[in-house]
């Protein structure tokens, strides 16, 4: 009697994100629902279009889903992303130091060295700096380099299928520098509708 040698594999990918909303203020505080869902919760399953044969599992977790609608019919908000949308020019010392430490929360190997301007900016901060250095820092970045590093930082979080194959996106990363504040709400309304594909 001859024995079935094939192996069954199930796989499951398993999508969440804790709940950053801090209720009181009506806010997110970290960006990384929001972040996640324009790298990773609509493109991984949109790839299986491709392989029809393959069966995949995903698993999209409440407290993600949830966070998902309120960014896309509640107009939630975060922090990172009200640096982003606020106008470079109209950026206190305080924000600019807010930006100069957490725009470069990124796989640096990933999404920031292959970016020109974008790891031209992460050289022009410093690698491995402290907030008490980003006082003095900050002078040295003019507002172009601000709204630059605004664009920059949402911009290298989309998924490189939709940096390749987004007419936007594509011109933006092709642009590499000297945005214009209506790219960056073009930028952000790009990030609202993959969301709302999810």
């Amino acid at each position: 009697m001859r024995q079935d040698n094939r192996l069954y594999i199930a796989f499951l990918w398993h999508m969440h994100q804790p709940y950053y909303k801090d209720t009181l203020r009506g806010k997110y505080i970290l960006p990384w629902v929001r972040l996640h869902g324009i790298k990773d919760y609509y493109d991984m399953p949109l790839m299986l279009e491709e392989f029809p044969h393959m069966k995949q599992n995903f698993n999209l977790v409440p407290s993600l889903l949830v966070q998902i609608q309120d960014y896309v019919l509640g107009g939630a908000t975060d922090e990172f992303m009200d640096l982003t949308l606020k106008p470079a020019a109209e950026l206190d010392e305080n924000e600019q130091v807010s930006v100069l430490y957490n725009f470069f929360m990124a796989n640096w190997f990933t999404m920031v060295f292959p970016h020109k301007r974008f790891n031209e900016l992460l050289e022009k901060r410093g690698r491995y700096v402290s907030k008490a250095e980003l006082e003095k820092t900050r002078s040295r970045f003019s507002k172009q380099d601000f709204l630059d590093l605004q664009v920059w930082f949402n911009l290298a979080w989309f998924d490189p299928v939709f940096r390749q194959n987004d007419k936007l996106l594509r011109k933006l990363v092709e642009k590499e520098s000297g945005y214009s504040e209506n790219e960056k709400q073009l930028l952000m309304k790009k990030q609202k509708e993959i969301m709302a594909q999810i």
